[in-house]
């Protein structure tokens, strides 16, 4: 995650493609390092190596310089021949065993990897469940626009805290016996639900912000209606809504510090505990002043990414 955090910082990171793939590449890390001892062979590590160092020559000989060139015409050639002298059986078959962290039950996570599971993955998959939920509010079908309108307005009419307290509390008294959710998972999913109402509100002001003209000129060109949301209608619906969006973004951030009411030990609470220490008492200011430097930290980059996102988003647009 350190590493993620690392890579998103730099602003040459800064599109959609890269983010993702930086992202996605850590969390399926991170996941599999939680899993416990995982015995990587090393010829599948030369092969990765052979296939990158190929990728990026072929992508990006022309415009790279020579020292990146080399480098990755030197990455293809180790990976190669090592998979060559594997072949000719000079190199033994060896499996790395990589155990940095070994699986430690939910119920012990805590701290900062807390608040970022929650609030990473839980926007991640309430971002497009939210506007899942707008296109289903505007939709012609009374049914569909029927229940995300009673969704979203439930939702929305109740804190979160008691969406949290009916997923840790009263939803294991409607499961089968001997079934149990994790607890973490529930209140994953409480707060995926609770952003995807408010993110499914944000998104339709700006589905409704958009001029008719926009909708008609998307029916002469002979579009459908997934080709017109997709293509037309979404991008320039996002792209008015994102001082909003992002600052849901960041009060949903702050807000997974309600966790600790159901025994979930996030960033904030872990630093009251460290209170608890005797080699900490005495020291209130400084552990709350950390914290907050931490929040200022993570909610001022996403406002500041917010910032870049419009501007450039904008640039097609100026006049």
């Amino acid at each position: 995650m350190l590493a993620m955090l690392v890579l998103s910082c730099d602003r040459r990171m800064w599109s959609a493609s890269r983010l993702a793939i930086i992202w996605g590449v850590g969390s399926v890390i991170t996941f599999l390092l939680m899993l416990g001892e995982i015995h990587i062979p090393v010829t599948l590590i030369f092969v990765v190596a052979l296939i990158a160092g190929l990728v990026g020559y072929a992508y990006r000989r022309r415009v790279a310089e020579n020292a990146e060139r080399l480098a990755y015409i030197a990455l293809a050639a180790i990976g190669g021949l090592y998979l060559i002298l594997r072949i000719l059986g000079v190199v033994p078959g060896v499996a790395v065993p990589i155990a940095l962290f070994s699986y430690v039950e939910t119920g012990s996570w805590g701290g900062l990897a807390v608040t970022m599971i929650l609030a990473t993955y839980g926007l991640a998959f309430a971002f497009p469940y939210g506007i899942l939920l707008a296109l289903g509010r505007r939709s012609n079908l009374p049914l569909i626009r029927g229940l995300c309108i009673g969704f979203i307005e439930l939702i929305r009419g109740v804190p979160l805290i008691s969406l949290l307290i009916m997923a840790s509390v009263m939803l294991p008294l409607f499961l089968p016996s001997g079934t149990s959710i994790d607890k973490f998972l529930r209140a994953q999913v409480a707060v995926i639900l609770f952003a995807g109402a408010y993110i499914a509100e944000i998104v339709r002001g700006g589905l409704q912000a958009l001029p008719k003209g926009q909708f008609e000129a998307a029916d002469a060109m002979g579009l459908n209606y997934v080709q017109r949301t997709a293509l037309i209608v979404l991008p320039q619906a996002l792209r008015v809504v994102i001082p909003p969006l992002i600052n849901t973004f960041i009060g949903f951030f702050k807000d997974t510090s309600l966790v600790l009411i159901i025994g979930i030990f996030d960033f904030l609470k872990t630093a009251s505990q460290a209170l608890v220490d005797p080699l900490w008492t005495g020291f209130p200011g400084e552990i709350y002043l950390f914290a907050a430097a931490v929040y200022f930290c993570f909610c001022f980059s996403m406002s500041r990414y917010s910032k870049y996102l419009e501007r450039e988003l904008n640039k097609g647009t100026q006049r």
